[in-house]
């Protein structure tokens, strides 16, 4: 472990404004998280805030996320009351173990997500991004944020486990149910990261949660039984899971189940909400989404997207990564200080705990001018600058360092097939004069999406 000297006169910490007895600034986080989320930068690069009674550091420069992500890690870990009430349902993933739990998991999950498996689950994805878009039709007025709900379920179902489907033949009744499942447990996860003592209260919120997490359950613990009794490679993430031996090391049944429930919510919601996003900003400029569709129809020739000629679409990449910086998929991310430490000129004692932002981040006017405008072309769209950005801690939707989302390529690339099939086909276009908000819970989401289908014109 790395250890920083204390300073001799620490600076105290500034505190945010607003904390209100007993809930702290809990309401403001909840009614109007992108106003208080982008204040706090202009009280220091830490600040802290109430959380109920608790007290909370929240991170607001890209040093200081260096600091707790990549130089100094492991003097932050997972932990605390933020992750110990998500852990009774999601159990010891990727995204929630403890620092000595996530080698030798990370280990043991990393083939499934190595580049060479990338084709295969592009086809697989490919498959359902026809099944969706099958039937759409001219005219046709799209609840998008559902609609991407259901192909990034399909997608995620076939590349994590082919057979989840076979019995019922996907009836819309299962992915109503999976899809409830799915929002009820990514909401929960969120309330129970900003308020932990909820969890212990016996509400109907808590019932649903714990009614979601077992429908879930049930499910993914019949499918590892089957596919260890068959013990054949279906090609799917799945069974890389229950080969890695990890020199004689497998993951048990529990642990698999584990990482297959938070890659199970997390790729459906994470991209679901990208998607939505993505289309959302293309309707509202038709010189932008002309361009893209251009580029699609010319590299793809109408048909289904592959994972080979991803690298040729540079103006869809830059599309995405301007969506993955204004909308980030997820609000932020936690810490727990291990020791006495400091961050910056702030003393931070052992047990605090620590808040990253990734949207606090990428909507600082210093680092992005005119935040809050969508504008590609702060990204040259060759997929390097994205990977500068992180360098710089100025990009971390995924995280960054060694506990960076494992499914980040994974996840863009599921993306990037889906928009450039939909889009060399179709022109979306608003539906309404309803006025798009963002919400959120763990994930961002527009609401009052409804995108209305148009063929695109022949060339």
């Amino acid at each position: 472990m790395v250890t920083t000297a204390l300073p001799t006169s620490p600076v105290p910490v500034p505190r945010a404004p607003g904390a209100l007895p007993g809930v702290g600034h809990l309401r403001q986080l909840l009614l109007d998280p992108t106003r208080f989320l982008t204040s706090l930068p202009s009280h220091g690069d830490l600040v802290e805030i109430r959380l109920g009674p608790r007290r909370t550091f929240v991170v607001c420069s890209p040093e200081l996320v260096s600091e707790v992500l990549v130089r100094r890690h492991h003097d932050f870990d997972k932990g605390g009351p933020f992750f110990e009430n998500i852990a009774v349902f999601f159990g010891d993933g990727l995204a929630t173990c403890p620092n000595a739990k996530h080698t030798r998991l990370r280990r043991l999950t990393q083939p499934a997500f190595h580049p060479g498996k990338l084709p295969e689950y592009g086809e697989l994805a490919g498959r359902e991004i026809a099944v969706v878009t099958r039937d759409w039709r001219e005219g046709q007025a799209l609840e998008v944020c559902r609609v991407m709900q259901e192909l990034a379920m399909r997608i995620t179902v076939s590349t994590m486990f082919a057979s989840w489907f076979a019995d019922s033949g996907a009836d819309p009744a299962t992915v109503r149910q999976t899809l409830s499942d799915v929002d009820t447990l990514a909401g929960g996860a969120f309330l129970r990261m900003v308020a932990p003592g909820i969890a212990r209260l016996p509400l109907p919120t808590n019932r649903r949660y714990a009614r979601a997490r077992q429908s879930l359950y049930t499910h993914i613990d019949a499918t590892i039984a089957d596919y260890r009794r068959a013990g054949t490679d279906r090609g799917d993430l799945l069974s890389m899971f229950l080969t890695a031996d990890g020199e004689g090391n497998a993951m048990s049944d529990t642990e698999v189940r584990e990482q297959v429930m938070t890659m199970f919510i997390a790729g459906i919601s994470t991209t679901a909400a990208m998607l939505a996003w993505t289309l959302h900003f293309l309707s509202l400029d038709d010189e932008l989404d002309a361009a893209v569709a251009a580029e699609a129809g010319r590299v793809c020739g109408g048909g289904l997207a592959r994972h080979e000629q991803l690298p040729q679409l540079p103006i869809l990449m830059s599309v995405v990564t301007e969506a993955f910086r204004i909308t980030p998929s997820a609000w932020m991310y936690s810490r727990i200080a291990v020791a006495d430490t400091v961050l910056g000129e702030h003393h931070v004692p052992s047990g605090a705990d620590i808040l990253i932002s990734p949207y606090i981040i990428q909507h600082r006017p210093d680092l992005f001018p005119e935040p809050d405008r969508f504008d590609p072309g702060r990204w040259s769209g060759d997929g390097r600058s994205w990977a500068k950005a992180e360098r710089a801690m100025t990009m971390v939707p995924f995280g960054t360092g060694g506990r960076k989302c494992i499914g980040h390529d994974f996840t863009v690339m599921n993306i990037m097939l889906a928009l450039a099939t939909i889009l060399a086909q179709w022109k979306l276009v608003p539906a309404t004069s309803r006025p798009v908000r963002l919400v959120g819970h763990s994930i961002i989401e527009p609401r009052n999406l409804s995108l209305r289908l148009q063929p695109r014109q022949a060339p």
